[in-house]
């Protein structure tokens, strides 16, 4: 690591020099804002692309994301800032999303109870209620993991018919060795927890309703996907006079004492003002100089303890327009290995427009030590037809092209005790002046968009305040 970059910052305060780490929705919308109030931005992105798992995708004459990305927030500032970038080329999401059950039965949502009683069952429903009530009367006596939380805040009975098989799927583990903690991001979600809670509460206010049914039914979205948005913030910092370098792998921060004075790349060292990283936590902390013992140890753990999900999706041409009515599906059944299906000519007409056929998107999640990581794009083609044959998602519509993404590491998983290993490395990391660590990887944290558009904005507010400007 070099003592000082190969150049000073720039001396004029109004326009100060910052180099944000990744163009992702947590650094492009720092680095968006910065533009905006007048900084000399460049962002550094390692891939081709800008948007990182909120991307789109162009495939066969139409536009796709990586998966269903809804944008809600009901937070002014940030709500402001979308419709600034986005102006009025939105559409409004209306299709119903789904809960595809181990029974073959699709339940709408967010739940309804009519809906729910006549697919459950009426007896199967009053035993779920019923043991609602019973486990608020017998709380457990610790709650330390997310399967403790959803058996104490729904009873068993309704954790193992709504939350157990699709979770297992997604965190590759059972719901016992996943930490509590990650009910605080999945509960802010609005989605199948909440709707599950007002269904068995039956009794649920009227404004309470309409909030989740907003959230969850209709929401806005750009005309050509969610990368649109950041597409669109990445012009904005170029043609402000900032950069936006693509293949743009950061290999060390440059720091004097506890200060960071600029970056490294393939290219040479660059002298910045402030630095905001949405990289990789562990790495970045593992640079970094000055490591107590405690942390030193934390590194170390870091690499079976701070651990991530990995994702295979697996695109389809099916030439047909009306293969199921949902905007997405969440598989909670055990019959496929995917987790979720999105049919994304349920979204808006700007995604398809004169096409005569959809796109849907077949989500497999797996660590990269797992055999669904190393299949050829083939092998994964095949299983993702045969699966959604399996469950009727297809009858007897041809399938045409496919396309296969893989993106490593893009879900921590929250490992019981993980706290224990990730407070030393942010205390570390948050001890260094002119730098700010954000986004899913650089918090090890999960983050819906609007959560790391909040990180990107306080990121940049912390950089005013810093500069001055």
């Amino acid at each position: 690591m070099s003592s000082s970059a190969s150049s000073a910052p720039s001396a004029r305060s109004s326009h100060p020099r910052i180099a944000v780490v990744g163009a992702g929705p947590a650094g492009l919308t720092a680095a968006y804002v910065l533009a905006r109030a007048g900084a000399q931005v460049e962002v550094h992105e390692g891939s081709r692309v800008v948007g990182g798992l909120a991307r789109s995708l162009d495939l066969w004459n139409q536009r796709v994301d990586l998966g269903p990305h809804r944008f809600y927030t009901q937070d002014a500032r940030i709500n402001a800032l979308w419709e600034s970038v986005v102006g009025q080329d939105w559409a409004t999401v209306e299709s119903h999303p789904g809960v595809l059950r181990n029974d073959g039965q699709v339940l709408r949502y967010p739940l309804q109870v009519a809906d729910v009683v006549r697919k459950v069952g009426f007896t199967e429903s009053v035993r779920c209620v019923l043991e609602y009530g019973m486990q608020q009367l017998r709380p457990l006596p610790e709650v330390r993991t997310f399967e403790d939380w959803l058996v104490q805040r729904f009873g068993r009975r309704v954790f193992e018919q709504f939350f157990r098989d699709y979770n297992e799927k997604f965190f590759g583990r059972p719901c016992s060795q996943i930490d509590a903690g990650v009910s605080g991001s999945a509960s802010k979600d609005s989605s199948l927890i909440d709707t599950v809670l007002n269904a068995l509460r039956m009794g649920v206010g009227i404004t309470r309703a309409r909030a989740v049914k907003q959230v969850t039914e209709k929401f806005p979205f750009p005309h050509r996907g969610t990368g649109e948005v950041y597409e669109r913030m990445a012009r904005f910092i170029r043609d402000n006079g900032g950069e936006v370098l693509l293949e743009s792998r950061v290999e060390a921060l440059e720091v004097e004492g506890r200060k960071v004075t600029g970056l490294r790349t393939a290219k040479g060292s660059r002298a910045y003002d402030f630095v905001i990283s949405s990289a990789p936590l562990v790495p970045l902390v593992a640079q970094l100089p000055g490591q107590p013992p405690e942390v030193q140890r934390a590194l170390v753990e870091a690499r079976d303890v701070l651990t991530f999900r990995s994702a295979v999706l697996v695109y389809l041409e099916v030439h047909g327009t009306n293969l199921f009515p949902e905007s997405w599906l969440e598989m909670h059944t055990r019959a496929v290995r995917t987790c979720r299906v999105t049919n994304f000519r349920n979204w808006v007409p700007g995604l398809y427009g004169q096409e005569r056929s959809s796109i849907l998107c077949v989500e497999y999640w797996c660590a990269q030590e797992e055999d669904l990581w190393t299949h050829s794009d083939e092998a994964m083609a095949a299983l993702a037809q045969r699966e959604l044959e399996s469950v009727g998602l297809l009858g007897s519509t041809p399938v045409g092209r496919v396309h296969v993404v893989r993106l490593p590491r893009c879900f921590p998983v929250y490992q019981p005790g993980y706290q224990r290993v990730l407070q030393p490395l942010q205390t570390h990391l948050d001890g260094f002046e002119r730098l700010s660590s954000i986004g899913r990887g650089g918090r090890f944290s999960y983050n819906s968009q609007d959560a790391n558009w909040r990180m990107g904005l306080e990121a940049a507010d912390g950089a005013r305040a810093a500069l001055g400007f």
